[in-house]
Parts: structure tokens; sequence; C-alpha cells
């Protein structure tokens, strides 16, 4: 099989699979998390959910077999206890769901933060076709969303995207990240007015080592997705990344 590097027609083949990532989940999908063509041993977190009475994992896994995994700690960045584990996908290649509600074993506070991890893949000639969706969420009316970071670890190609994020006409928007390797980042416009004539991407780069911008969005954009994508060709790029409205 040949060896892809991050030529520029790389970062473009990479890139595609990011935006194809960042467009198919639901047109209402804030707070899930979802990516594509994983590789063997490629894994997927989310960012945290604080919650009181535990957490809901909902989702899929598509075209391959891996396992979910829910973690529980005190602290954002703390020790983490595995509270749930159940395996993803299934050998068919059938869309899988996934609907477990985790009950608290303990009264208090916590964060909770739910992956998944790929051990087979599917392919078509070359190219995976490995895909997820996950949302976590809380029934508590004290929960609070969206804590810290999306991460991932992703092979050559692979794609991790985040929530996707309403937006104000205007408003200024900031993606940090960071990533081991060579890495494809892509701000995509999946939401705009019908007088929107801008492009499909507010950000469409790679780096080596990380990100840190901010964009002024056209005021016809009502919803925006960041993504990141592997592009090392030896073992995976470790990405973190945070999309959030500064104005």
């Amino acid at each position: 099989m040949r060896t892809k590097t991050w030529t520029r027609a790389g970062v473009c083949a990479a890139s595609t699979a990011l935006l194809l990532a960042a467009t198919t989940a639901p047109a209402s999908a804030a707070g899930i998390a979802t990516g594509q063509t994983l590789g063997v041993g490629d894994s997927r977190c989310t960012d945290h959910v604080q919650s009181d009475n535990g957490a809901r994992l909902t989702g899929f896994f598509a075209n391959g077999t891996g396992e979910w995994t829910v973690l529980r700690s005190s602290a954002v960045g703390g020790p983490e206890t595995v509270v749930f584990r159940a395996p993803a996908g299934a050998r068919s290649g059938a869309q899988t769901p996934i609907d477990k509600t985790i009950a608290p074993t303990t009264s208090g506070t916590f964060f909770y933060r739910a992956c998944v991890l790929a051990n087979k893949i599917m392919k078509v000639s070359v190219f995976s076709v490995t895909h997820y969706q996950i949302l976590l969420t809380s029934t508590s009316s004290n929960a609070v969303t969206d804590i810290g970071p999306e991460t991932a670890a992703l092979s050559l190609n692979a794609s991790a995207c985040g929530d996707r994020t309403p937006v104000s006409s205007g408003d200024t928007i900031r993606l940090v990240g960071t990533g081991s390797g060579r890495t494809g980042w892509i701000i995509s416009v999946t939401g705009s007015t019908n007088n929107y004539e801008g492009n499909w991407a507010v950000l469409y780069t790679a780096t080596d080592g990380g990100i840190d911008q901010t964009f002024v969005l056209d005021p016809e954009i009502t919803e925006v997705t960041a993504c990141a994508g592997g592009g090392v060709t030896t073992d995976r790029d470790t990405v973190s990344f945070e999309l959030s409205i500064v104005s």
C-alpha cells in the first residue's frame, strides 16, 4: 500500500475527510462529537460534562468494532475512574447505536467524559470507512457542559470534529489546539443564511504542533464546527482542541 505524506495533495485529501465529517452530522447536532476514517488503535474522547446525577451516553459506531468507555473524575485533568465499558460497533458493518445511562454510584458532583477506541476497521480500497458519533449529556438541572477540550489520537487522514457551535452575526471565534505532529485544522461553515456567498470553511490549514487563531465571522454565518485531522505517517497524532466564541 502506498504511504501518504502531507504534501499539498495530502493536506487536501485529509481536509476533504475533515469536511465530510463536519458536514454529515445532523443539523441540530450541538454537543455531538463526530469523526471518520479511523485507523486501528485510534481513539476519541469528548470534552467534560459536570453532573451531580450521572450521565447518559448516546451515539453510534459504524463500519468497524471497538470499545466505549465513560470516565469519571473529581476534577478536569485529575485521576479518572472507568464507570462504564462496552463493545462498540459490529462485525456486520452496521451503524451500531449506544444508549446507556450511567447512574451515580456515590453522592457529589463529578466530571464525566466518553471515549471510543477502534480495534477493527473496514476499508474501501485503501481508505477506512469507520466512523462514529458521540453525545454525552446529563439530566441534572445543575449540569454544566462543554468543559475543556476535545481530544483524540489519530492515524494518518483520520479526523475528529467537535460541537456544532451556533453563532450570532459578526461573532469572533477562537480555535485553540495542539497536535503531537503534523495536524490538519478546519473550521467548517455548517450553517448560514440564504444570502451567504462565502467559502465553505473559515479556516483550512495544517500546522506542526498546534494552533491559536481568532476569526471574525461573516454576519451570514449561523453555525460552525472545528475539526482536527491526523497527519502523522508513523504512530499517531495526539490532538486537543476547543472552539469558543470570544465576542
